[in-house]
């Protein structure tokens, strides 16, 4: 059976179990927040995990060959937020159940798309710059700091014109909205205030302009690439995210040399899947960062890309395999 953990609204998740469903596969999904309403045992010495869904117990250390790990929820995300315990209690609690998926990982001879492991490791910037540059990637020269005086050195060597991003995940919560720091350009380093930088560190990179911007899925070993432009033909200067409802995503090809980086760049970081950004900047091909968990339902229906048929594919092969 082909295990689906993910949470309520990722849409996402939608097209896989549907396509799943046309084919008569043999799948369950599991929601992680709704994991609290119903029986979640994990028995020792003999290992068994065992979960419920509408009234019925499944044995997930017998059942499960492959487990598609799209985006686990938490406890409360759906209850209103004035109804939620102690941010303290929801810590608690959400620790309590991290750490209960994450037996999940104790069950032998399982495929993940991807292993937590490998895509924890994989969300380090650092780490996936110097991947991509060892393997033959070209990479935008970079800082990584929380020294005013380290960007202004980058910037003098770049016309003092860099672009900034977060060094990790670039969401904001707050208690009623939601904030996404979007990448930004940065004209004038010494206007960035010193005391503001040294609370984190920040990525600063030289600003590839002009450019061409592309989104790369990986499923497998396919290599679905879209290039990314405006509808008024402008070139794009930041976050192409900015702007996505003013964007098309066309379908193409990239030249064989750098389909075949973006193949051994995710099978490098043993994962199975992998949302790559590139840019093209004076004839050369960038990478900028990978998502192994990215986004692509935006992609699947209004330009036909077949990622949802691919992912189902692997999630079939790997259920089927000999000694999965």
């Amino acid at each position: 059976m082909i295990l689906i953990l993910s949470n309520k609204w990722d849409l996402t998740v939608d097209f896989v179990v549907a396509e799943l469903r046309s084919r008569g596969s043999n799948f369950i999904r599991f929601n992680t927040e709704d994991l609290a309403s119903g029986r979640a045992t994990i028995c020792l010495p003999d290992l068994r995990i065992l979960v419920s869904k509408h009234g019925r117990v499944h044995d997930l250390t017998r059942d499960i060959n492959v487990i598609w790990y799209r985006r686990p929820g938490k406890p409360f995300d759906d209850i209103p937020t004035g109804e939620r315990p102690s941010l303290a209690t929801q810590n608690f609690v959400n620790d309590q159940w991290y750490s209960w998926l994450e037996a999940i990982q104790l069950i032998p001879n399982i495929t993940w798309i991807n292993h937590p492991k490998a895509n924890d490791a994989i969300e380090n910037k650092a780490r996936q710059l110097l991947i991509a540059s060892k393997l033959g990637f070209e990479i935008p020269e970079t800082v990584i700091t929380n020294d005013k005086n380290d960007a202004i050195r980058l910037a003098q060597e770049h016309d003092n014109y860099l672009i900034a991003k977060a060094l990790y995940s670039p969401l904001i919560e707050e208690p009623d909205e939601d904030f996404f720091v979007f990448t930004n350009i940065i004209n004038d380093v010494d206007l960035l205030r010193e005391e503001e930088m040294r609370v984190s560190p920040t990525i600063f990179q030289q600003a590839l302009v002009p450019k061409i911007d592309y989104r790369v899925t990986v499923v497998g070993q396919r290599v679905f690439a879209v290039r990314i432009e405006r509808l008024n033909e402008k070139p794009l200067q930041t976050d192409w995210r900015m702007e996505k409802d003013d964007l098309r995503f066309l379908p193409c090809n990239l030249p064989p040399d750098v389909d075949i980086l973006c193949q051994r760049y995710v099978d490098e970081c043993d994962l199975l899947f992998g949302a790559i950004d590139l840019v093209q900047h004076e004839e050369k091909f960038f990478f900028l960062e990978i998502n192994p968990n990215g986004e692509w339902g935006w992609l699947q229906k209004p330009n036909n890309i077949p990622i949802a048929e691919t992912l189902c594919d692997l999630l079939i092969f790997y259920d089927t395999k000999d000694g999965a």
